[in-house]
């Protein structure tokens, strides 16, 4: 009988050191130490969820690659654009010389027309994947309040002046010709898109006949100012791009001696400009003072584009992308031509002699668009480079948690191989005591049976 309960302990034994042992081999020839959730439930959990986390990871990791490439497609698109307004640029400084001929002029503004078509192109055909990258999709910039900007003056010269005071003793004080010059804050508001305002001192003296109604004004001290405003879009004046004035002011003693004055609206309902001259002799003819008067933008409809740069729901990233054309950069309608004149009295309409004022002004607004082109280069790159900060910062996450997961999950295979000798060493020797029992069974019956015959 006791042999019998022996047999069985060495059995329930036997069956352990195999569960085991199929337990070790399973572990060993997986390498890992957690085959399924009943080999640690609790370790298994976390192993899980730390994995979940890191797969999550590496996938936004891919999804801020994509948004640095499509980054990259734009900054290449706006790279072009910034090539063509240099060029664009180039041309108008060629344009701006009187020698060139009327042929010469068109022959230059059928070049910029194709570059401004070309940018046009740029803006509706750049696209990653699908998505239109220029178009304004993802434009969510704000608009801008209307701005006054002194510009350099496209009849060259100083804008400072002596401002002497009247004291004819005097060394001067040197000062500008237009000492303020603000948009007045008349409710209605309006220009026709940009407008170029310069002023300029045509004649200092005494008892100067005023062009426009042919009579001297103010008698003793006056100056003459000749007024230009120009605009693409049309003169706030008229219907002709480019509005010219001469008119008669007493020059006075001492410094302001006009007190604020105003460029008015057609039908003067409307100020575009009020501003005040500084004091102004004899040595200040020829000066003269350019300002670039803008209407201001409404702000952009778009959307950012966003990309989930986190791995769990809601963490998310944005980045906006310009909207690029002509007409968005402000020089749908620039021009190297001559340009239609209006006057209010003493100039009839007719062709201006030169075409500096509206190339200078075509200039000026090249160069703004070439600053808002290289600003927007400059943002770019610095969504790039934070887009690869996010990236470094999420490879950096995803390699701590999948060592996390490795160690709660992988097998220590020298520990393993230990037990699995042990196992193996165990179960050899528990079918080898089976055995023995086995035969010691035998032996024990077979002299039972002798003893019972005998």
């Amino acid at each position: 009988m006791n042999v019998l309960i022996g047999a069985d302990n060495v059995l329930l034994n036997l069956d352990r050191n195999q569960q085991a042992f199929e337990k070790t081999v399973t572990q060993l020839s997986s390498g890992l130490r957690i085959n399924n959730a009943s080999d640690d439930p609790s370790g298994n959990a976390i192993a899980t969820n730390l994995t979940s986390k890191a797969s999550g990871l590496q996938q936004a990791v891919n999804n801020v690659q994509n948004g640095v490439n499509a980054l990259n497609v734009a900054n290449g698109a706006l790279a072009s654009v910034q090539g063509i307004l240099e060029r664009i640029n180039t041309l108008l400084v060629e344009a701006n010389s009187d020698i060139n001929s009327t042929s010469d002029l068109e022959n230059i503004q059928a070049e910029i027309n194709s570059l401004l078509a070309e940018i046009n192109v740029i803006g509706e055909k750049t696209n990653f994947n699908g998505l239109t990258l220029l178009n304004g999709t993802f434009d969510t910039s704000e608009g801008s309040a209307p701005s006054v900007t002194e510009v350099t003056s496209p009849y060259g010269g100083t804008s400072q002046v002596v401002n002497s005071g009247g004291d004819t003793n005097s060394a001067g004080n040197p000062g500008p010709l237009i000492t303020s010059a603000f948009i007045p804050t008349t409710s209605g508001f309006s220009l026709p898109g940009n407008t170029l305002v310069v002023f300029t001192v045509i004649a200092q003296g005494n008892n100067l006949v005023d062009p426009d109604s042919g009579e001297v004004l103010f008698p003793g001290a006056d100056v003459l100012i000749q007024t230009d405003v120009y605009s693409t879009a049309g003169s706030a004046f008229g219907n002709a791009p480019l509005y010219q004035d001469i008119s008669a002011y007493p020059a006075g003693a001492g410094p302001n001696p006009f007190g604020t004055l105003a460029l008015f609206a057609p039908q003067g309902t409307t100020n575009i400009l009020n501003y005040t001259f500084g004091n102004i002799t004899q040595q200040d003819v020829g000066a003269s003072q350019a300002y670039l008067i803008s209407a201001g933008t409404a702000a952009s409809n778009g959307r950012a584009l966003t990309i989930n740069d986190g791995g769990d729901e809601g963490q998310t990233l944005g980045f906006n992308l310009p909207t690029i054309n002509a007409s968005a950069l402000g020089i749908s309608d620039i021009t190297a031509l001559q340009q239609q004149v209006v006057n209010y009295e003493n100039i009839v309409q007719g062709t201006a002699s030169s075409n500096n004022v509206s190339d200078s002004y075509s200039q000026i607004l090249v160069q703004n668009a070439l600053t808002t082109v290289t600003t927007n280069e400059a943002q770019i790159g610095a969504q790039i480079i934070s887009m690869t900060d996010d990236e470094s910062i999420d490879n950096t996450t995803v390699v701590n948690l999948q060592a996390s997961a490795s160690n709660i999950t992988d097998l220590n295979v020298g520990q393993a191989t230990t037990q699995y000798t042990q196992e193996q060493i165990l179960t050899s020797v528990g079918t080898e005591v089976l055995s023995q029992i086995q035969n010691n069974g035998k032996i024990l019956t077979a002299l039972l049976i002798q003893a019972l015959i005998a």
